[in-house]
């Protein structure tokens, strides 16, 4: 569980409440990743992709890496030019014994040029997550 700040063209237009799931399984180093969000302006995205994650310090520090293609409503949030838009982020953290993690994210949202509009919108977020197992 994550919540932020949604940035576009440099302002803060709107909060976000986030939802992101890692499945169980890996490939290699990629985790199949589904993950969804909505602003307090109404816009929403769905997505699934992959995440990559390398731990340090003992453990007890992360780095994540994530990319998620994913569908985009627009609500009454900025047109981003196509409802198919590609969510890719870094997160850095800190892990608890337990197994809690805390982290802060930044995360960008684009269409790859799937469209000519794609003028993208970012996210700055503090995540929660807490292991399910």
């Amino acid at each position: 569980f994550s919540a932020g700040d949604v940035q576009f063209q440099e302002n803060s237009i709107s909060e976000e409440v986030y939802l992101r799931y890692a499945l169980g399984n890996n490939y290699g180093p990629f985790q199949p990743t589904v993950g969804a969000s909505i602003t307090s302006d109404g816009s929403a995205w769905f997505g699934f992709g992959a995440s990559w994650t390398q731990q340090f310090a003992n453990n007890r520090a992360y780095a994540q890496l994530s990319l998620m293609p994913g569908i985009y409503s627009q609500g009454s949030g900025p047109d981003l030019g196509h409802e198919v838009e590609f969510r890719s982020g870094i997160e850095l953290g800190f892990e608890a014994r337990n197994g809690v993690r805390y982290g802060l994210s930044y995360d960008h949202r684009s269409n790859a040029e799937i469209s000519s509009l794609n003028p993208g919108l970012e996210t700055i977020q503090f995540r929660v997550s807490v292991p399910l197992k």
